[in-house]
């Protein structure tokens, strides 16, 4: 692991507040360009940053690292310069609160400039090149965006809110710096993201809103109310500004329907709204040149999805809008935290406002696809480009489950996502990123010895884990060495994995199989998930494949044995002749079955090879011909509950794809994914569009899709 040491900048933060929540720090300098030289931006911090040029948005940071690791940024400055003096501003948020998306850490910066091997600014206790403030226009009291992100946006901005980027620091207050502890660094190692802006296609509605209404009962969801010391935040009673409250107070009324092309300026005057629709979800920071003509307020609010025509900015438990008090004058307004959607409303209050350049940011996959679909069928090229853009918007630094309600990398979705990722770039450098956060780790807390988190980089305050997830990596350890043959980072994680199954063996019963696991037994969102107690037989299946690929990547043939048997014990107990049943239920000291049978129970015996189409005919044939995406409509075996999306439906279509049925295989992505495609050009995380519509772990359609391109050749 190489490790990265700055020539002179130190790890400071505000003097007393390393420790305190939703702080963003400023800090500023100079650089006078010099057209023979090359100019270097280096930083770490524990929060994230964003960096501007001249007053101009240029990047953000960092990429994600594990508890007490800390990935630098090396930026090539020199593009962005201008001859003469340039202004240089970077802001570092750091939220000390736990999340899946954000460590609870205390804050800090590291950062400096360099003119080739001359350091020109550089974070110090004294001065090192760079003035520094506490930015105060970003209310720090207001609740969290959901129960797995930090903290919603509600700004307080007049005049001069920005003009210290560009130095001018009339408005503001200068702060003292405190030296941190040192810091473990690594380099970045994958390159920084694009940033592409992307404008809205067409100004969808239009009309106004009524203020002060009162609903029969506020919504409050969890990241609200159980605010505690096992979830950090701002209690409601300290919150300066209610914002999932205000919204609810808003009625809308006299919509009409536009559906015109964005025409690039909006006038928007009191009690009146406008709701613009892109092409289609995208994820990035939301952009927008203001003009306060008449202080005034307003609220940009965003959903994936109209809900009666409308949008929603609390569907999925999430603080989907931005607060903006604005006093009259001028206001290049970017959000700090990323935002995924594809319809915005804009809401004015009060006052006047003419809005331009509505923009979103984007924040996606750093790496080039170099993939695309090159057969003659239009519905597959429209699915395969939705795959893309849910691959692209979850793969900024690490592999991710949403790039909305949680940001969070989770492993089982990561195995499929790298997966895609191999389908489009060629390559896994961000799957090895995700994995290196794992590796890193000195240990997890609040989890038991061994365990892995079920998503990381997170903090887990309140022990939830997923043991069939710990599983997951295990496999896709072993699926990441036969994509790279990378066997010394294989052999890295030695340690872990038989911390791992250290961990599993005291839960082993009389016949090898895995009885009563703790924490949160998951096999998918389905009624699978009703019957994983007290031996599930899914959760079995994984378990002998975890061993098996153990053993592989590990030359340990007793660990290959061992996987052989629970094999043989699953075949010998679970399967009633039809199917496999999900579970087993102890009574009296005996087990027996439950008789409970499930579509993705029997996905998860032909995905892990527990048997295969010639062991098991009949049951294979009657899964490949009679269930599918139809087969609910059809009223076939309706005694066999149906699979969802994550992971049943992909488990099949991957089993299609693995026995050269490629032509049904795609006939069904065509099925279970094009209406998916039309709605929101990304795919989503269930059948339905009430959780999450941009999913990472679908991606991995595209490389079903590549796989039917190769068997055709």
């Amino acid at each position: 692991m190489k490790i990265y040491k700055f020539k002179k900048a130190m790890p400071v933060w505000i003097k007393g507040k390393q420790k305190e929540m939703n702080v963003t720090c400023g800090i500023h300098t100079v650089v006078t360009f010099k057209p023979d030289k090359t100019y270097m931006f280096s930083a770490a911090t524990s929060g994230f940053y964003r960096f501007f040029v001249n007053g101009k948005f240029a990047f953000y940071g960092p990429a994600r690292c594990a508890h007490g690791y800390y990935r630098v940024d090396r930026v090539d400055l020199t593009p962005y310069l201008k001859n003469g003096a340039n202004h240089i501003a970077m802001e570092v948020v750091n939220y000390y609160i736990n999340s899946y998306y954000s460590l609870y850490q205390p804050g800090f910066v590291q950062a400096e400039i360099s003119e080739d091997e001359t350091v020109l600014a550089a974070t110090m206790t004294e001065s090192g090149g760079f003035t520094s403030i506490l930015v105060a226009d970003r209310i720090q009291k207001v609740q969290k965006y959901s129960f797995q992100r930090a903290f919603g946006e509600c700004y307080r901005l007049h005049a001069g809110s920005f003009v210290w980027r560009n130095g001018d620091f009339t408005n503001e207050t200068k702060v003292e710096l405190e030296q941190t502890e040192e810091k473990r660094l690594i380099p970045r190692e994958l390159p920084m993201n694009n940033f592409q802006h992307v404008t809205p296609k067409i100004v969808a509605y239009r009309g106004q809103v009524r203020t002060g209404i009162k609903p029969p009962g506020y919504k409050k969801d969890r990241s609200l109310v159980n605010i505690s010391l096992q979830q950090r935040g701002f209690k409601e009673e300290e919150l300066e500004v209610h914002l999932s409250d205000e919204v609810q107070e808003l009625d809308y009324y006299d919509k009409k329907k536009i559906s015109l092309d964005y025409h690039s300026k909006t006038v928007l005057n009191t009690l009146e709204y406008e709701i613009v629709s892109f092409s289609n979800e995208k994820t990035g920071f939301i952009g927008m040149n203001i003009h306060c003509v008449q202080d005034g307020v307003l609220y940009i609010m965003v959903d994936e999805t109209l809900t009666n025509q409308d949008v929603d900015p609390l569907s999925m438990e999430c603080l989907n809008v931005i607060k903006l008090e604005l006093k009259k004058g001028e206001y290049n307004f970017l959000s700090f935290e990323p935002f995924g959607f594809m319809y915005m409303k804009i809401v004015c209050i009060s006052g006047s406002f003419e809005l331009d350049n509505i923009h979103i940011r984007e924040l996606s996959c750093p790496i080039s696809i170099h993939s695309s679909y090159t057969g003659d069928n239009p519905r597959l090229a429209q699915i395969f480009e939705a795959a893309k853009e849910t691959f692209c918007q979850n793969s900024s630094d690490i592999f991710m489950d949403c790039p909305t309600r949680e940001r969070a990398g989770w492993l089982c979705d990561s195995f499929f996502t790298a997966r895609a990722e191999r389908a489009f770039t060629g390559d896994n450098k961000i799957e090895k990123a995700f994995l290196l956060n794992f590796l890193l780790a000195d240990k997890f807390e609040y989890i038991p010895d061994g365990m892995l988190p079920m998503c990381y980089p997170a903090d887990h305050f309140d022990g939830v884990f997923i043991p069939n997830w710990a599983m997951w990596l295990v496999i896709e350890l072993h699926d990441y060495y036969n994509r790279t043959g990378d066997m010394a980072f294989v052999q890295s994680f030695k340690q872990k994995v038989y911390a791992l199954l250290d961990y599993f063996r005291p839960f082993e019963n009389e016949f090898g199989l895995l009885e009563k696991l703790e924490g949160w037994v998951f096999v998918e969102w389905s009624h699978a998930n009703n019957l994983v107690q007290d031996v599930n037989y899914p959760s079995n299946m994984l378990y002998s494949a975890m061993l098996k690929c153990a053993g592989s990547l590990y030359q340990d043939e007793a660990l290959m044995q061992k996987s052989n048997n629970i094999a043989g014990m699953i075949r010998q107990r679970s399967f009633d002749g039809e199917y496999f049943v999900d579970n087993e239920i102890r009574k009296d000291g005996e087990l027996k079955l439950t008789g409970e049978r499930t579509e993705t129970c029997q996905y998860y015996a032909f995905f892990f090879d527990i048997v295969t189409p010639e062991s098991h005919f009949e049951l294979w044939n009657r899964l490949i011909n009679e269930f599918g995406p139809e087969r609910m409509e059809k009223k076939l075996h309706l005694d066999i509950y149906p699979s969802n999306a994550f992971i049943g439906n992909y488990l099949r279509l991957d089993i299609l794809s693995r026995y050269g049925l490629h032509k049904q295989c795609m006939d069904e992505i065509e099925g279970y994914f094009g209406y998916m495609a039309d709605r929101t050009g990304t795919l989503w995380e269930n059948i339905t569009d009430h959780a999450s519509c941009n999913h990472g772990f679908a991606s991995y359609v595209a490389y079903l899709i590549k796989n039917a391109e190769l068997a055709a050749v």
